[in-house]
């Protein structure tokens, strides 16, 4: 039997009670002089189950402060990755953008070639003034930007085992993937 149940503790004190209810009738009829010894035992076994119960508590306490203490860091690791997340998704939607930004440019300018056959074409965009700062310099592709995830991808790699390996969410990498396939759409 196992000491540290607490329903043993709970049958145990039963069990002292009635021993204890037993003992007291004798001392009325005047068997008080041997029952001392014996009740003095009860008393140090009562004493020594409440100390082993306050123990027991504090040790609980102790555990539920640490597993508190473990929930809290874990949740403030979890918020972080959630910035961060949201940090990359925002980065993602400029990018894209951007791309789609320049493949409409693309199109009018494809537009206007197909239009005017016999004059001359000017191949500066309509309008340079909207076109984004970051567009001006010579923008990475997918897959210089995001070259190890593109090598373990092209190994065979599933986008699990690269989420895993690289930090990232399955949905970003879905996304990366996509992006980069229209990229090369747009390109060819």
């Amino acid at each position: 039997m196992q000491l540290d149940q607490p329903w043993v503790y709970i049958v145990l004190v039963g069990l002292l009670i009635v021993v204890y209810a037993k003992i007291i009738p004798r001392k009325s009829e005047g068997a008080a002089k041997t029952d001392g010894p014996i009740v003095r035992e009860m008393e140090q076994a009562m004493d020594h189950l409440a100390m082993e119960l306050e123990e027991q508590n504090k040790a609980l306490i102790e555990l539920f402060s640490g597993t508190k203490q473990t929930y809290e860091e874990h949740m403030a690791q979890l918020a972080s990755r959630v910035e961060t997340l949201e940090k990359q998704c925002q980065e993602l939607r400029d990018e894209l953008g951007r791309l789609t930004f320049s493949e409409e440019q693309r199109r009018v300018s494809r537009q206007a070639d197909a239009s005017m056959p016999g004059e001359a074409v000017d191949t500066e965009p309509a309008k340079p003034d909207m076109q984004p700062e970051a567009t001006n310099k010579a923008p990475m592709n997918m897959k210089e930007r995001y070259g190890e995830l593109f090598g373990l991808y092209e190994s065979g790699k599933s986008t699990d085992y690269i989420a895993k390996k690289l930090g990232m969410n399955k949905g970003e990498i879905s996304l990366i993937l996509q992006l980069a396939k229209q990229e090369e759409r747009s390109n060819a």
